[in-house]
């Protein structure tokens, strides 16, 4: 089954937009982006190793050992490890 096709051109020009133009880069926009994900991940990554360093020390009152012959989980260890803070 073949579709009719017409042969009236085609208008496929981008809409005219009153005031609206863009006329340079969005490297602010771009820039915003970024500084949002990297203070995501910041934040993510300091209540990550507080949490870690919460668990690592109640398992080691838990067995009534100090919290450096406690071990933790390759997760709590990795986290502790990348924040500056803890």
């Amino acid at each position: 089954m073949k579709l009719a096709s017409s042969n009236e051109p085609m208008d496929i020009s981008s809409p005219e937009l009153d005031g609206f133009e863009i006329k340079r880069r969005p490297f602010l926009g771009f820039g915003l982006l970024m500084s949002s994900v990297i203070g995501t991940l910041a934040v993510l990554i300091y209540f990550g190793a507080w949490a870690s360093t919460d668990r690592i020390e109640n398992r080691a009152l838990a067995a009534g050992v100090t919290e450096s012959h406690a071990e933790g989980e390759w997760w709590e260890d990795g986290l502790i490890f990348a924040c500056p803070l803890h």
